[in-house]
């Protein structure tokens, strides 16, 4: 297993994980969360969410009803200590804080490559920590 930290470059070390810690760190901008067909790009069709707030979700829906709630102006969910691990060829798990709404919670998602240089998240919880 190989794990990379996102304050590294993401070229010194494994690519998989490098590509995986991207597509990560742009779902959580306004930019993508507001936009419907681009957050949806980069859900499985078999993508499968424990949220922080306790609900279950399913790909179905999903893109809509993030991009329904989310402001494309608005303050951006900032994420702190992310790092990849690379499980198998063509997965990698990567795991961060997260600081959404003055609450702060822990999230661990699963990727798999899809294409060249296209991967899909069919995983992700958040688990809820307190106040940051």
């Amino acid at each position: 297993m190989t794990t990379i930290s996102a304050g590294g470059s993401g070229t010194d070390g494994n690519p998989q994980v490098a590509g995986a810690l991207a597509a990560e760190r742009t779902t959580p901008s306004p930019a993508c969360r507001a936009d419907a067909d681009r957050l949806r790009r980069f859900l499985a069709p078999d993508f499968h969410e424990f949220g922080a707030s306790g609900a279950e979700v399913r790909y179905e829906g999903t893109a809509e009803r993030v991009a329904a709630y989310t402001d494309p102006d608005g303050e951006p969910i900032r994420t702190e200590h992310m790092r990849g691990t690379r499980l198998a060829d063509g997965l990698v798990m990567v795991k961060y804080t997260a600081y959404i709404g003055g609450r702060r919670s822990h999230h661990t998602s699963l990727w798999r490559r899809v294409g060249p240089g296209h991967r899909q998240m069919f995983h992700h919880q958040g688990t809820p920590t307190g106040p940051p």
